[in-house]
């Protein structure tokens, strides 16, 4: 990741927040075929010091077939994303040269992985997972909602996932390299689009520092 001064992200447990935030990854692991990537919700969790991805896919997928691991995997997290058009900047009024960009934050993981197929780690996980996401749900639905016998049948389908991290980096280009000024025209132009949680992320782009 290119990581500008003005963008770099510093704070290993705001970026931990950020995916936890925002747990949806694009993971990209290296086969006999190359480069391959997959899409998986992941937890973050802490064990003897260490912070660890834990999530799950399908057995058939062929990461957990083929994969070379003496490389290491990337797991990608992505949060707002937006363009930005120059015509936002009151500075363009004095001074013309500037141009449209993009606005975004991403933090990347990597680290190596490992698989699980015991039920019990399984079932802890899913249940850990749902519970997680769960809570936003008026009615939240739990693992022992559904019949024992179904759940055993699905768990022999899947396979654990776990990476445990060792490293991670963060960027989060929310206009900070631009004049308050410009900045707030950002805001408002996101939020003109209806785009507010961009907006909220260049009003402040540190949101998880207090948390």
């Amino acid at each position: 990741m290119f990581q500008p001064s003005y963008f770099k992200q510093t704070d290993k447990q705001q970026m931990l927040k950020f995916i936890q935030a925002y747990p949806m990854a694009s993971l990209v692991s290296m086969s006999s075929a190359g480069l391959v990537g997959n899409h998986i919700p992941m937890l973050v969790i802490e064990r003897d010091g260490d912070f660890i991805l834990q999530g799950h896919v399908a057995k058939v997928n062929s990461i957990c077939q083929d994969l070379d691991k003496s490389v290491d995997v990337l797991a990608m997290f992505h949060g707002p994303n937006a363009y930005v058009s120059p015509s936002w900047y009151p500075s363009k009024k004095t001074d013309p040269k500037t141009v449209p960009t993009w606005n975004y934050v991403a933090v990347h993981v990597s680290g190596s992985i490992s698989f699980h197929q015991d039920k019990s780690w399984l079932k802890e996980h899913l249940k850990n997972l749902s519970n997680t996401h769960e809570k936003s749900v008026n009615e939240s639905w739990q693992l022992s909602d559904a019949p024992v016998d179904y759940i055993d049948k699905m768990l022999k389908a899947i396979v654990g996932v776990e990476i445990t991290i060792s490293d991670i980096k963060g960027n989060t280009k929310m206009s900070q390299n631009h004049p308050q000024q410009n900045r707030q025209g950002v805001i408002e132009g996101f939020s003109s689009l209806g785009q507010t949680d961009a907006a909220s992320w260049v009003e402040n782009p540190n949101k998880y520092a207090d948390e």
